[in-house]
């Protein structure tokens, strides 16, 4: 059993090796535990002490050429969380995601013979200190408002409002959050 100071730093390590030298301290430097696999063929930037965990399940970030994915400080991705980038995904600073939530901004086919294919890939944004909960699916062209919270399981098909809780399939205000300044999760 290793110490865990052992295991932060090799975590660190695994985090440098997956994304590279991006920061100018270990400190900073991303930390993974568990599997992560990253398919990065488009413009990837991650920000300070990004955590992923990638155990039990494995995560995966997919960033396809021409594509960007961006990652602010102090983002928690859980295990089992599946992030694809065809166009472009904007994730904030302090942003929590849980497990086994997906988030694309593609829906990847046509859904008929009329169906030109020209809205099929839209621009996620998830603002400052959102928190995604477990299971939930972020559709294509979404917008997740600052502080906002996304209940288990819900499926998020229109913009979320800053300070609000949504849930449900479609994922719908519940109620609006009092949030103080400077607050975060």
């Amino acid at each position: 059993m290793l110490p865990n100071r052992v295991k932060v730093a090799y975590g660190k390590v695994r985090g440098m090796a997956l994304f590279g030298r991006i920061q100018p301290s270990l400190r900073l430097l991303p930390r993974i535990r568990g599997k992560v696999y990253l398919n990065k063929f488009g413009d990837l930037h991650v920000g300070k002490r990004l955590n992923i965990i990638g155990k039990p399940w494995g995560t995966q970030l997919t960033v396809v050429k021409g594509a960007r994915l961006t990652i602010g400080d102090d983002v928690m991705i859980n295990a089992g969380v599946g992030i694809a980038a065809n166009i472009e995904i904007s994730i904030g600073n302090n942003v929590m995601i849980g497990p086994r939530t997906s988030i694309f901004d593609s829906a990847y086919h046509r859904i008929d013979s009329l169906d030109d294919g020209s809205n099929m890939t839209k621009k996620i944004i998830i603002h400052d200190n959102a928190w995604i909960g477990t299971g939930v699916l972020v559709l294509p062209g979404v917008t997740i408002g600052k502080n906002a919270v996304v209940a288990a399981g819900s499926t998020v098909t229109k913009d979320v409002p800053d300070n609000t809780l949504v849930a449900g399939t479609p994922a719908k205000v519940v109620r609006e959050l009092t949030i103080h300044e400077g607050w975060l999760r």
